[in-house]
C-alpha cells in the first residue's frame, strides 16, 4: 500500500532521480551533492559486501552468484529504504544496474536467469523518473580508478570500459523515462551555486 501510493506521488515531478554512468566516473560524487543542495534523501550503492565481487575481477570467475548477490543485496536495501517515505531521492545507481553488467559478462542461459529474478524482485518497486548520465573520457575515467585505488579496480582495461559505455548506452536508448547526459568534466571544480544552476532547471521540470 505505501509503495503504491509513492509511486502516484513520484510521477508528479522530478522525485526520484538516478545517476548513473561508467565505473569511476563521478556518480557518487555528484549524487551527494545533489542531495545536499536540493534537500533529498540519498540511496547510494552498497557492494563491499559482495562476496564474489574482487575475485570475478581477478580471474574473471563466479561472474553469475556475483550478479546474483548484487540483486538480492539490492532487493534487500531497496526494500529498508522505500519502507520510509521520502520526498525527493537521490541515488548514485539504477535498479537496472544488475542487467547491463549481466549482458557483458553471462552466457544466455545465466543471463535469462538474472533477468526474471530481477523482474520478481524489483518490479513492485518505485522507479527513477529522471536518469542523470554522466558521459566521461575514457582516459578520465581510468584516470579516477588509478587515484582512487581501490585494489580489485586496476585491472579494468580500457576494452572493458568502452564495451560498458556502449552497453550504458543501448540500456539508455530503450528507457521510456528522460534522460540528462552531460560530460562529467564539465562539473570538475564546480561549487554548490554552479551545480544548482546546472540541475534546477531539469530537477524542476
Amino acid at each position: 500500500m505505501k509503495i503504491t501510493l509513492k509511486l502516484k506521488c513520484l510521477n508528479n515531478r522530478r522525485r526520484y532521480i538516478a545517476i548513473e554512468g561508467n565505473i569511476g566516473v563521478g556518480k557518487t560524487t555528484l549524487t551527494q551533492s545533489l542531495c545536499k543542495i536540493f534537500k533529498g534523501s540519498i540511496l547510494l550503492e552498497e557492494f563491499n559486501d559482495n562476496k564474489f565481487l574482487k575475485e570475478f575481477y581477478a580471474s574473471g570467475s563466479y561472474a553469475f552468484e556475483m550478479e546474483m548477490q548484487f540483486l538480492l543485496d539490492r532487493s534487500i536495501q531497496i526494500n529498508k529504504f522505500f519502507s520510509k517515505d521520502h520526498a525527493k531521492i537521490f541515488s548514485d545507481f539504477h535498479i537496472d544496474k544488475s542487467l547491463i553488467f549481466s549482458k557483458m559478462n553471462l552466457n544466455n542461459t545465466c543471463l535469462e536467469i538474472i533477468n526474471q529474478t530481477h523482474f520478481n524482485l524489483f518490479n513492485h518497486f518505485p522507479k527513477p523518473d529522471l536518469i542523470i548520465y554522466l558521459d566521461g573520457s575514457l582516459d578520465s575515467i581510468m584516470s579516477n580508478i588509478s587515484k582512487r585505488n581501490r585494489t580489485y579496480e586496476q585491472k579494468f582495461s580500457l576494452e572493458y570500459l568502452e564495451k560498458l559505455s556502449l552497453n550504458y548506452n543501448h540500456w539508455l536508448e530503450s528507457l521510456e523515462i528522460p534522460v540528462f547526459k552531460i560530460n562529467s568534466n564539465k562539473l570538475l571544480f564546480k561549487g554548490f551555486d554552479e551545480l544548482k544552476n546546472i540541475f534546477s532547471p531539469i530537477l524542476n521540470a
